[in-house]
């Protein structure tokens, strides 16, 4: 029902013919549903929107009690209420805080909100009620609250989690400490053994104490090789447990590539020249890096002594690098047995081993890999391979360039 006629139905409803017609369609035309009511309690005027909001029409109310548009359980002490009401008339809301019903023509409830306004009516003082229905504000209330309370339980449930993962991470740290220190006491107690075992080892070696048979040499020999794998081993382990306890210091430094290159070549030289393996470089002199001088030629030496072992006899390796300014990209290259597709993710892996070249007499610690990794990224930088089986290797790696 539009403004205009439903001004038009109000013209004509009775005692609602002396309202100014101007003021009479701004009430139809009110959002809220409108209803006046006289000092006894009856309806004298209402709206479209009211009409619209009890399902009635409106020549069914007018004159009617109000009590009618209230649930029955309110309507005994609605009297009293409203008796206080005109008593001390003010504009308020009515009943502020309760949860306030109404009750539609065909008996439906419904939740409401009533603000409440004293006016001096055509028979004397009556009451404005503007009137509306707030059934979805409820339902949108009702809706956050559940989720409030769930968002509630959630966090509770989540500090609890937090406060269990602390728990644990305390736990972890302290594991990792005893771990650390477990490491570093047996790494002592264990290498102090060794390092005598492959010294007799060496000087029964060279026949310091007479000549040996060719089993006893062999033998001596694989005592020699034993005792290298787990003195390697040892201190691979101690340095993995140091890196990913942030014990192991980095002492960052600008110097040439070439310097650390050569001194790593140098101890490797006599490796790649049993195997005839030719070894170049192809990096300038002035290449400058910032980084830790001494990981960085554990870097080199792990990678470089993986692509002798892994190169046939007569073999090439190439040490590549360039530098944009600001990263230095640094490769190993060989043409070596390569690395299978499904190998390539776990090559960096924590003692993982690839398979050793028959002319290798010692399989390796499977940690060099894993440590090359972390060395690099603690200093910046990052490690990636390419491969293909029986085509060779490169591994790649970025490290800082020098700072101005």
């Amino acid at each position: 029902m539009d403004c205009k006629h439903a001004a038009g139905l109000a013209s004509n409803s009775g005692p609602d013919n002396h309202i100014d017609n101007r003021y009479r369609r701004l009430l139809e035309c009110a959002p809220d549903g409108i209803v006046e009511v006289d000092g006894a309690g009856r309806i004298v005027f209402l709206n479209s929107q009211a009409e619209q909001l009890f399902g009635y029409r409106r020549v069914d109310l007018l004159g009617k009690s109000v009590e009618l548009l209230l649930p029955e359980k309110f309507r005994q002490h609605h009297t009293a209420h409203r008796k206080r009401y005109g008593d001390h008339p003010s504009v308020r809301p009515m009943g502020s805080g309760l949860d306030l019903r109404a009750v539609r023509a065909d008996g439906t409830e419904f939740a409401v909100d009533i603000n409440l306004s004293p006016f001096d009516g055509e028979s004397g003082p009556s009451v404005i009620c503007a009137i509306r229905d707030i059934t979805d504000r409820r339902l949108a209330e009702k809706r956050i609250q559940e989720l409030n309370e769930r968002l509630e339980h959630r966090s509770r449930e989540l500090a609890a989690i937090n406060s269990e993962l602390e728990s644990r991470n305390r736990e972890v740290e302290k594991a990792n400490g005893l771990k650390t220190d477990f490491i570093a006491t047996m790494s002592h107690e264990l290498r102090t053994p060794l390092n005598a075992i492959k010294g007799f080892t060496d000087l029964l070696a060279r026949q310091t104490a007479g000549p040996l048979t060719k089993k006893q040499e062999r033998f001596v020999q694989h005592i020699s090789q034993g005792s290298r794998h787990l003195l390697a081993l040892i201190a691979d382990l101690l340095d993995i447990s140091k890196i990913e306890t942030g014990r192991l210091e980095f002492r960052f430094e600008n110097f040439p590539l070439s310097a650390a290159a050569e001194e790593v070549l140098s101890d490797l030289n006599p490796s790649a020249v049993a195997k005839q393996i030719e070894v170049e470089t192809d990096f300038s002199a002035d290449l400058i890096l910032h980084a830790d001088r001494l990981r960085l030629k554990q870097v080199l030496y792990n990678l470089l002594s993986n692509a002798i072992k892994f190169t046939p006899s007569r073999g090439r390796i190439r040490l590549a690098a360039q530098s944009d300014g600001c990263v230095a990209r640094i490769s190993v290259i060989d043409t070596g047995i390569g690395i299978p597709i499904e190998e390539r993710d776990r090559i960096f892996e924590p003692f993982h081993q690839r398979l050793t070249p028959p002319d290798e007499a010692c399989q390796g610690t499977g940690l060099g890999l894993s440590i090359t990794r972390l060395l690099i990224e603690k200093q910046g930088g990052a490690i990636a391979v390419e491969s293909e089986p029986g085509k060779g290797s490169c591994f790649c790696f970025t490290l800082p360039a020098a700072r101005s």
